[in-house]
């Protein structure tokens, strides 16, 4: 009975999926200096163009609903072990105020990033966060005018560590049917979960700290 419990509900997940099969689903990978990696995937809406920049209308505040992003999740690894990972838009919603995405699907070219290895609820400890919008310095620049550089920032006294870098991030699209896949093997909650500001919100401190520490959202 088990078993085909386990196969309807996910015949039923795979079907929710094909609902909305306009949706795409894009992994983007980086080898950075340092031995530093990262590796992530991001869902774009039915409705989201060919090419699109994601940013936040109303930043520092959040969690914001988006424009083209469904869904976003970064991975951050040193020497391959995972160091962390978290995802910072879920179901359409962003956690993170710094969200910043220049993509276009034509040529597969992610230009400019701001992304964070952090989920909601998370607490103020340091986290991880990859941007081609802040230089190694931690000075805020113009996204694309400097290499995408990884950063462990501590929202404790705002201090960013610098980690790595890479020219490039590469991203390919999920094929439809792993697509579909990919969608039903997500975690339930993250698929359907819709909160309010207080018990989701990122923690307050650590977006006024990291505005004090003159980043922008571009």
């Amino acid at each position: 009975m088990v078993k085909h419990q386990t196969t309807f509900i996910l015949f039923a997940s795979v079907a929710l999926a094909a609902s909305t099969a306009h949706a795409e689903f894009y992994q983007f990978n980086g080898t950075l200096t340092k031995g530093y990696s990262v590796q992530g995937v991001f869902e774009t809406k039915p409705a989201a163009p060919v090419a699109f920049i994601e940013s936040n209308p109303s930043f520092p505040n959040a969690p914001f609903s988006t424009q083209y992003i469904q869904y976003a999740s970064l991975s951050v690894s040193l020497h391959g072990s995972t160091l962390a990972s978290g995802s910072s838009v879920i179901a359409g919603v962003s956690y993170d105020p710094y969200l910043y995405t220049a993509f276009d699907a034509s040529t597969f070219s992610l230009s400019a990033v701001d992304l964070q290895a952090r989920s909601p609820g998370a607490s103020s400890d340091p986290y991880y966060f990859i941007s081609n919008g802040v230089a190694p310095d931690a000075t805020t620049v113009a996204y694309g005018s400097t290499t995408f550089n990884l950063f462990l920032f501590n929202p404790n006294g705002a201090t960013y560590t610098f980690l790595g870098s890479t020219n490039v991030l590469s991203v390919t699209a999920i094929p439809a049917p792993a697509s579909l896949f990919a969608f039903a093997l997500m975690p339930m909650g993250w698929r359907r979960r819709r909160c309010t500001p207080s018990p989701c919100r990122i923690d307050d401190s650590a977006i006024s700290s990291r505005a004090s520490a003159s980043r922008s959202s571009g």
